[in-house]
């Protein structure tokens, strides 16, 4: 009886540790797997990444170390959660062809709650880096404030969102060694893209 009982703990011993085992893989799996994109994929050889949906861009600096762009940007509608990518120098064959900005039209729009509102988004708001071999996609809903400029220009968050964007051009540039033209990307888009 005590052999089988012995048997038994050792048992009980062995299903805990394995699953403890598999509980922290899995944490660990989820921490690494914790990624800014939600989709990639290829489209004629050209590899294009989503990013999941960002409030806006929070920070963007050149870390000579390792001799790249990070970019930092807030979850939408979490002020906790923040999401980090980088840019990097250019591999041969590659180009950096500059900054698009633009919008995709969503086919089921969904609602989004802030500051004890409810808002239908219905199109989502993108900063594209484009490359010869491909680009990334960044999904900031912040830039259709920027769209808003006769209700909105006058407001402090508009003048730093549309500083902040185009301090972040003329960096991404600079990394790149192209030169920008005129006055930059952003302001073309927004003249040409205003809601009135």
């Amino acid at each position: 009886l005590n052999d089988l009982l012995e048997k038994l703990k050792a048992r009980k011993k062995e299903i805990i540790s394995k699953k403890e085992a598999e509980y922290n893989n899995n944490i660990n799996k989820g921490t690494k797997e914790r990624t800014a994109f939600f989709r990639i994929e290829e489209i004629d050889n050209k590899k294009i990444y989503y990013t999941k949906i960002f409030k806006y861009l929070v920070k963007f600096r050149i870390a000579n170390k390792d001799n790249k762009l990070s970019l930092t940007f807030q979850k939408l509608n979490n002020k906790k959660n923040y999401y980090l990518f980088n840019l990097f120098p250019l591999k041969e064959g590659n180009k950096f062809l500059g900054i698009k900005y633009g919008w995709d039209k969503l086919e089921k729009p969904f609602f989004l709650r802030q500051n004890n509102k409810s808002y239908v988004i219905k199109k989502l708001y993108y900063l594209e880096f484009k490359f010869s071999k491909g680009s990334i996609k960044c999904y900031v809903q912040s830039l259709r404030t920027l769209l808003r400029k006769k209700d909105k220009e006058s407001t402090k968050y508009y003048k730093f969102n549309l500083e902040h964007i185009k301090r972040m051009e003329n960096t991404v540039y600079e990394f790149y060694s192209k030169k920008l033209k005129n006055k930059g990307v952003i302001y073309k888009w927004i003249e040409k893209n205003q809601i009135l």
